[in-house]
């Protein structure tokens, strides 16, 4: 399986994501399931960092369902608005999908902390909400203000 790489994430510290008024792209749905994920994230960060792997486990497969819920409902805004990057925004949802999926593999098979994993969902999650959902949100938030639906 080819791996996927989002940014050089081996290179960033390995931290707590803050919920900011940055992080936010304006559309209540998105933000509510992006801070979600956070807190997902942060959780995972911590029990791994306390090597709690059965608890570890249990919220890498709650981060996966949620992050892939998202996605679902991300994409349906999307073929509301017919947004016309959605193919570009769903194959980005489809590479992250593949590479959580070899982290936790990885994670699983070598036994190892789940550090990399969440220095890859901390680039990845910066990343994919700053470019790819801040333009849909804007697109979302255009047509709402000109009388169009979600």
């Amino acid at each position: 399986m080819k791996v996927h790489h989002f940014g050089r994430y081996e290179e960033r510290r390995w931290r707590p994501i803050v919920w900011t008024s940055e992080l936010e792209v304006g559309v209540e749905t998105i933000d509510k399931a992006h801070r979600e994920l956070i807190e997902l994230y942060n959780a995972v960060r911590e029990a791994s960092q306390l090597k709690d792997r059965a608890w570890t486990g249990v919220l890498l497969e709650r981060l996966g369902n949620a992050t892939a819920a998202h996605f679902e409902e991300e994409e349906m805004l999307m073929s509301g608005i017919n947004y016309a990057q959605a193919p570009d925004h769903k194959e980005e949802h489809r590479k992250l999908l593949d590479e959580f999926a070899h982290q936790v593999d990885e994670w699983r098979d070598r036994h190892d902390s789940a550090e990399l994993l969440c220095r890859f969902l901390y680039a990845w999650l910066h990343a994919h909400v700053a470019a790819m959902d801040s333009n849909l949100a804007r697109l979302i938030n255009d047509r709402l203000a000109s009388g169009g639906g979600e």
